[in-house]
């Protein structure tokens, strides 16, 4: 009598072997990717601030003192701003923070959506909440006001200057262009 064998053997995953994450949420390596993207964005955002208020002055204290980098051109310069983009809904602190919070929630559902293998997904998501996150812990412990402190002069409208920004920005500047990119090249 012949030996009953199964028909999905080959189908089958190995008895020890998981089968993959279905969801960037389940995989460790994303994790990774996201998470420390967004630990070293974070970190660079709240050192370069504090940096700035220590080394170029507090607008609120002293007139700072800005450093030339490429002289006409870039210069670093301690500015509050108590509004969003180029002072937008300036003194809505609470407007501003609310609007952060569900950025940072609809960031993670994007993440938990995507998949394991959308590398450069995760590192633009981990740039967004950097950026996020930075400027909100500036409005957070800062009384409403983020530091900006680089200026770009390129002596052409629309930059000239252009409004000045900090390293969150660069970061949520560059994070969107990733995930534009990202989602073109549907990785």
């Amino acid at each position: 009598m012949p030996k009953k064998t199964s028909h999905n053997r080959d189908h089958q995953s190995p008895p020890n072997q998981k089968a993959p994450a279905k969801y960037a949420y389940r995989s460790l390596n994303a994790h990774l990717r996201l998470w420390l993207t967004m630990a070293a964005g974070l970190a660079a955002d709240l050192l370069s601030k504090t940096w700035a208020v220590e080394h170029l002055g507090n607008p609120q204290q002293v007139y700072p003192q800005p450093l030339t980098i490429i002289d006409g051109y870039v210069r670093f310069i301690t500015v509050f701003n108590t509004g969003a983009v180029a002072g937008m809904a300036a003194g809505k602190t609470t407007l501003l923070l609310i609007a952060s919070v569900v950025a940072i929630i609809f960031l993670l559902w994007l993440f938990a959506a995507s998949r394991p293998d959308q590398q450069l997904s995760h590192l633009a998501l981990g740039m967004l909440l950097a950026g996020a996150m930075g400027n909100m812990c500036d409005r957070l412990f800062n009384s409403g006001k983020v530091v900006d402190f680089i200026e770009i002069n390129l002596h052409f409208w629309p930059a000239n200057p252009w409004p000045t920004f900090n390293i969150a920005d660069i970061f949520l500047t560059v994070g969107v262009a990733t995930l534009v990119l990202s989602l073109l090249l549907k990785n």
